[in-house]
């Protein structure tokens, strides 16, 4: 495929290509130095091993891409591997899968002999859409979500359409939840155009490519102004404060994608409430998730309370304020500070008891 993307970085500027499957990227041809060390998700090679000949010559370490490998500790394990393997300082580690094994190898790269290069090959619909750009990691700390992270640029990104073929249906239709963050994320959105297809065909495998070419450009546009997130790149945290509070509190049990479309309808309520998105483009947004994607992912009996306290987790929070990414009727994102207080409380409580759209499962 053409329309390949440059990613600006202070870090050094990186290029992401796109391919239908994996005979056309040719990895036995891309992989030309001797120095990889690979990290790669188990289930993605139990199901490609075939297909990625390629890379077989190079030293492996294989990974149950897991909530609780995206930790402290495994990272410690990893790193203690690429040691027992001989890894050093002029060394490449290439990720293959989604975004926990991205996250893992990220931090390893940035700490390991104090920085070694990665690439990376995403291979769910999250990671492909959205993650693989932006430097940004995190790791978990007990059940809170990205709490310590670095930011550190890969040197090369493979999207390989083929990947999307084996997921699960609620794993690729979690992906879409992030696709549809960053459709209404200005100033390259394309939420009307991605809602109609939505409309018209639902969520379509064919249309993959399209869809994760349009959300990377609409990341791009923002990552190369605000590449540490000092300002502008905190919009893209539109549907995360609500989102990652919600996988904490199911101990990560919702897809990240479907915490996000929660997320997203959560805050567009809040500001509705707060008088700063009005009531017609909110509903509108809440009918396109409501049409589109499961809904029956709350954990039971999900309590504000609860949700209240997994958002003080979050790292946006500065002197007991919360800085949202809110919608407003312009169709921009805008950050808006906000107490975690007991007004903000009352309104999580009364939209999880008469206006949520999603149910438990």
């Amino acid at each position: 495929m053409s329309n390949d993307l440059i990613i600006k970085s202070l870090q050094g500027d990186y290029e992401v290509t796109f391919h239908e499957n994996l005979t056309e990227l040719d990895l036995a041809s891309q992989l030309q130095k001797t120095d990889y060390f690979l990290l790669v998700d188990k289930k993605v090679w139990e199901l490609h091993l075939e297909q990625m000949e390629g890379i077989t010559q190079f030293p492996v370490y294989i990974v149950e891409a897991s909530e609780d490998k995206k930790s402290l500790k495994g990272v410690n394990d990893f790193s203690e591997w690429l040691i027992t393997v001989g890894a050093s300082k002029s060394s490449t580690i290439l990720a293959v899968g989604g975004g926990v094994i991205q996250d893992i190898a990220t931090f390893t790269s940035h700490i390991f002999k104090r920085g070694i290069k990665w690439e990376f090959i995403p291979t769910t619909l999250l990671s492909q859409s959205d993650s693989c750009i932006g430097a940004k990691c995190g790791i978990n700390v007990m059940p809170y979500k990205n709490q310590i992270g670095v930011m550190h640029s890969p040197s090369k990104v493979w999207i390989v359409k083929e990947f999307l073929q084996t997921l699960d249906d609620e794993t690729f239709e979690s992906g879409f939840g992030e696709i549809l963050k960053l459709s209404l994320t200005p100033p390259h959105d394309f939420y009307f155009e991605f809602r109609d297809e939505l409309n018209k065909i639902g969520i379509s495998r064919d249309s993959a490519l399209k869809w994760i070419h349009k959300s990377l450009s609409a990341k791009k546009a923002i990552i190369e102004k605000d590449e540490y997130e000092t300002d502008l790149r905190r919009i893209l945290n539109y549907g995360h404060s609500f989102g990652h509070a919600l996988e904490a509190v199911s101990d990560n049990n919702v897809n990240h994608g479907f915490g996000v479309l929660f997320g997203i309808d959560i805050i567009n309520f809040l500001a509705f409430q707060w008088g700063q998105l009005g009531e017609e483009r909110f509903r509108e947004i809440r009918t396109t998730i409501a049409s589109t994607f499961r809904t029956d992912f709350l954990p039971q009996n999900l309590q504000a309370t609860k949700l209240i306290d997994a958002l003080k987790t979050d790292k946006k929070i500065s002197s007991g304020r919360i800085h949202f990414a809110v919608l407003n009727n312009e169709m921009n994102l805008e950050i808006v500070p906000r107490n975690i207080n007991e007004e903000l409380l009352i309104l999580v409580d009364r939209y999880l008891t008469d206006e949520s759209i999603f149910t438990s499962s």
